[in-house]
């Protein structure tokens, strides 16, 4: 038997399949299975948000990229913007820490979109699940999104046994 569950959308704007990610490395699935999406055009920030309840595994030090270990066993990632390392943090304020417990559509951080197309670098996000072959299922959610409400992805996994996160 499986249960199904759902990944929010972390921000307000257009969801999109990966393969439209402007980046071979997302695009092609190379990190994992998932989906993105670009923040609206008239954005000039945004608060990205929590896809899943559980908890915070990384922070990276840029403040572009966040991992995410769900309750259910997904490890994700959401990577603001493309490239977005090279700011070294500057359009980035960290709202959670490395081991922080999460709730979906808590805040983790908040991105100033200006600074980044200033930079003139992408601003789409990808939400990747990089162990994707504990799914049995994945179905993605096109179209417009509202951050930390819409169902971005609706999931299967396998039940198995936890081993000693949660």
């Amino acid at each position: 038997m499986a249960t199904q569950n759902e990944l929010l959308a972390p921000m307000d704007g257009l969801l999109m399949p990966l393969r439209e990610v402007p980046d071979e490395v997302f695009a092609t699935g190379m990190l994992g299975d998932g989906f993105a999406i670009a923040p609206r055009e008239d954005a000039a920030s945004v608060t990205v948000c929590a896809p899943a309840d559980g908890q915070i595994e990384t922070v990276a030090d840029a403040g572009h990229a966040y991992t995410l270990h769900t309750d259910d066993g997904l490890e994700l990632l959401v990577h603001i913007g493309i490239d977005t390392v090279t700011l070294k943090g500057a359009p980035f304020r960290s709202l959670v820490s490395a081991g922080d417990r999460v709730r979906a559509g808590d805040a983790l951080v908040r991105a100033d979109l200006g600074a980044i197309r200033a930079a003139d670098l992408p601003t789409v996000t990808p939400v990747l699940i990089t162990n994707p072959e504990i799914l049995s299922d994945l179905s993605l959610a096109l179209g417009e999104a509202e951050g930390g409400v819409t169902a971005a992805a609706r999931y299967r996994t396998a039940n198995r046994e936890k081993k000693g996160r949660f």
